[in-house]
Formats: structure tokens, C-alpha cells, sequence
């Protein structure tokens, strides 16, 4: 089954017909942070979403705060949580793009969230994972496609190892693929 789809337009990411009056809007930006050996860094971290199970994987990345672009965000957090140094012209163009529907365990609220992905190239050395805005996830994994769909955890967004794959063999996207979460 493949995940990844075909490209989709910004205008024509899928809504929901109506999240609900606790919906709470998050778009966010994020990183599939590529090491030499074509592995993707993934943080993981106990369920704060309701049926994912126990723990689940995620890239790195958070909020668009009022007044930035998804690429300013996206350097932003890659400062915060990696110490990795990018401007945002350098990141590119988004690569992907997810749209989720999440209910948090902890306020039973609903997060209708946008993700716009980039993809940066580090390896380790390159990374500092003592930052204070590091310390909420469990803790990280560097693992490749096949690896992704072997995890002991769910990867989030569900999309991750088919667009890797797409990605590996054909390179970044001229549009960015719109991917299942």
C-alpha cells in the first residue's frame, strides 16, 4: 500500500467538514531530518494522542507562532530542539504537507493540525539534543524506511516511510506530496 500521494495544491488540502467547537487550530512546521545514511531523526514520546498507542514517533518540529512563515518556524525549531543553525531561505521549499484530526488524552481537546514539511541533511555531530526544548520527548531514533514500518511505535504522521522512500529515490518534490497521517 502506498501512503505518499500524488501533489497536491496548498488550496487543496483536505479539511475537516467540522472539527467541533473544542477544535483548536495548529499549524505547524516540520523537519525529515535526513543523516548519510538516508535514516530520518524521529523523537518519540509517551501517548498525548488519543488511539496511537502506548508511544509513537515524530519528526522534529512545532507551532507557526503569529507573524512567521512555515520556513521561519522551521528554523526556528530546528534552533530549539537540535541547536542546529539553519536560515530559513535554506530550507527550501516544503517538501510535504499532512492534515490531522488529534484528540489529546490529557484536555480531551481536538488539535486540527497543518503540517508543512521541510528536509534537511545533518548528521549527529551536527545536532545538540541537550536543549531545554528537547527534554519533553522519551528521546530519539535515527531509522530508515524499512525500519520506520518495523517500529515497536506508531510513526506519525503514517505517510513518513512512503515519502522517505519517494524522496530517496527521486529526490525532493517540485510540489509539495500531501501524505496521510
Amino acid at each position: 500500500m502506498t501512503i505518499a500521494e500524488a501533489p497536491r495544491s496548498t488550496a487543496a488540502r483536505p479539511e475537516p467538514d467540522d472539527p467541533g467547537p473544542k477544535a483548536i487550530r495548529r499549524r505547524t512546521a516540520r523537519a525529515l531530518v535526513l543523516d548519510r545514511d538516508d535514516r530520518v531523526l524521529l523523537f518519540h514520546r509517551e501517548a498525548t494522542i488519543r488511539d496511537v498507542g502506548d508511544r509513537y514517533f515524530y519528526t522534529p518540529g512545532g507551532g507557526v507562532e503569529p507573524g512567521e512563515t512555515p520556513a521561519e518556524a522551521g528554523a526556528r525549531e530546528l534552533l530549539e530542539e537540535l541547536g542546529l543553525r539553519i536560515a530559513a531561505e535554506d530550507l527550501g521549499a516544503p517538501v510535504a504537507t499532512c492534515y490531522s484530526l488529534q484528540q489529546r488524552i490529557d484536555t480531551g481537546a481536538f488539535v486540527a493540525a497543518d503540517d508543512t514539511f521541510f528536509l534537511v541533511r545533518a548528521t549527529a555531530a551536527d545536532l545538540d539534543f541537550t536543549s531545554p526544548a528537547h527534554a519533553s520527548p522519551a528521546g530519539h531514533a535515527w531509522l530508515d524506511p524499512d525500519a520506520m514500518d518495523a517500529a515497536p511505535a506508531r510513526i506519525l504522521p503514517r505517510g513518513l516511510p512512503d515519502l522517505t522512500r519517494r524522496i530517496l529515490a527521486e529526490g525532493p518534490p517540485e510540489t509539495p506530496i500531501h501524505i496521510r497521517w
